[in-house]
């Protein structure tokens, strides 16, 4: 992505402005694509450029929870930056003004114009890291038709579908297995390595009215989910999991020994090298397996949000901040790769749910100490003995419960707390954790 194209971004949130303002120019499109076929095609530009740049946009934002090596101040500057507030469109000239160096200083900033500055280029240097390693669309390989650009016929038994191409009134049939009742948008994809087209058509889901309630969840390894009133869903995640390090760890293993072999047969016998290199160290049947296991992981992960929400119906939902989520496997390499698919899976699930469940307003919060805090209202003493595996037993008052119910329901209390917010370090949380413990025992 071209940097001059950060000029655009505080237009990206009015993409029928720009459209318009092409069309008053008198705009050609050099490529001889119709009125229609241009206007579709920058709409789609725009998406593709707002999602890719959401996508670092979130990438920035997990840097800086890792290792921002910011101030409080520092940090709320650079959070104020990047969030977008609740189900309203994203500022997006505070993006801009991170690459223009412009001072912007909002309502709650405390931060000095140095500081700003400091925060500015700090953030610059990051999206110009992670936006020079992500790939550009080389060559294009679907386009959007709307119900005005095709046609859909049958002839005998075979449907058919005519799509408008570059010249007017002659348009492109396209044969169809099956029968499919196609409407609305229809995106065309061609398939690289096969002479043949998808054609994909998406559709608006059925949404429910919104609760009353509020809920608390706390996301585990063992099972997908456990909520504020003790109920556990899809124990069979962790099974999948552990299934999935078993065997990624004696994989690992024996190709460790195979590559061994390898290395030691490549000069001494570099025939049966090449045998051992091409026939017990491909990657196929392994990433096939990878496959296989990461999809039973994320059936668990629609199971289980699915089942939540048509129990619980919430209004609102509180949910561990999903950067801070890290997998918990058996081995730190895998650990770290099951991290990033599972929490992209489990904030795609919850985004789309939350949308299902007209859910306007979800909670991320900071969970830090939530399951070794005690969660009776005349206690809440924090201590990483209250904690003992799954079980949990306060070390003051001799509360006992599941840990993860115990994190759940702090969680729940974190929704509203406005000293604890989503940025607060986790030694300010539990100083301020156990200063309101002392002021209730003084």
């Amino acid at each position: 992505m071209e940097y001059a194209q950060v000029k655009y971004l505080k237009d990206l949130g009015y993409k029928r402005r720009i459209r318009d303002e092409r069309v008053a120019a008198g705009f050609v499109s050099p490529f001889g694509l119709q009125a229609r076929q241009w206007k579709l095609a920058l709409e789609d530009a725009l998406w593709t450029l707002e999602r890719q740049w959401e996508a670092a946009i979130a990438e920035v934002r997990d840097r800086l929870h890792r290792n921002g090596g910011l101030t409080p101040k520092e940090r709320d500057y650079a959070f104020w930056l990047l969030d977008k507030f609740g189900d309203r469109p994203r500022d997006w000239r505070k993006i801009e003004a991170i690459f223009r160096d412009e001072d912007l200083a909002g309502k709650k900033t405390e931060l000095e114009p140095a500081g700003r500055k400091k925060v500015r280029h700090g953030l610059k240097r990051l999206f110009r890291r992670i936006l020079g390693k992500r790939p550009r669309v080389r060559k294009a390989r679907s386009f959007v038709v709307d119900q005005q650009m095709y046609r859909v016929f049958m002839v005998g038994n075979r449907q058919y579908v005519a799509v408008m191409g570059l010249s007017p009134g002659k348009r492109i049939v396209i044969p169809l297995s099956g029968i499919h009742k196609l409407r609305g948008n229809l995106r065309v994809v061609l398939l690289p390595d096969e002479q043949a087209v998808e054609i994909h058509m998406s559709r608006e889901p059925k949404t429910y009215p919104a609760g009353e309630e509020e809920a608390g969840i706390d996301l585990g390894v063992t099972e997908v989910l456990t909520d504020d009133s003790g109920k556990k869903y899809r124990p069979e995640y962790g099974q999948a999991l552990q299934e999935m390090s078993d065997h990624v760890l004696d994989k690992g293993r024996k190709r460790q020994k195979l590559w061994a072999l390898y290395r030691k047969n490549r000069e001494r016998d570099p025939g049966k090298a090449r045998r051992i290199r091409r026939h017990n160290l491909g990657l196929v049947k392994q990433h096939k397996r990878h496959r296989r296991y990461r999809a039973w992981c994320e059936n668990e992960i629609n199971r289980a949000f699915r089942a939540f929400f048509r129990e619980r119906r919430p209004r609102v939902i509180a949910y561990e901040d999903l950067s801070h989520l890290r997998g918990k496997a058996r081995n730190k390499g895998l650990s770290r790769k099951v991290s990033q698919w599972q929490r992209q899976a489990i904030r795609e699930r919850l985004e789309y749910l939350c949308h299902v469940y007209c859910i306007t307003d979800p909670g991320p919060v900071n969970a830090a100490y939530t399951s070794q805090t005690c969660p009776c209202p005349g206690c809440g003493w924090v201590d990483g003995k209250n904690r003992n595996g799954d079980s949990f037993r306060c070390q003051k008052c001799g509360y006992e419960g599941d840990a993860d119910h115990v994190a759940a329901t702090n969680v729940k209390g974190r929704l509203r707390d406005q000293e604890i917010t989503k940025y607060t370090p986790h030694k300010e949380v539990k100083r301020i954790l156990l200063k309101r413990y002392w002021e209730n025992h003084a």
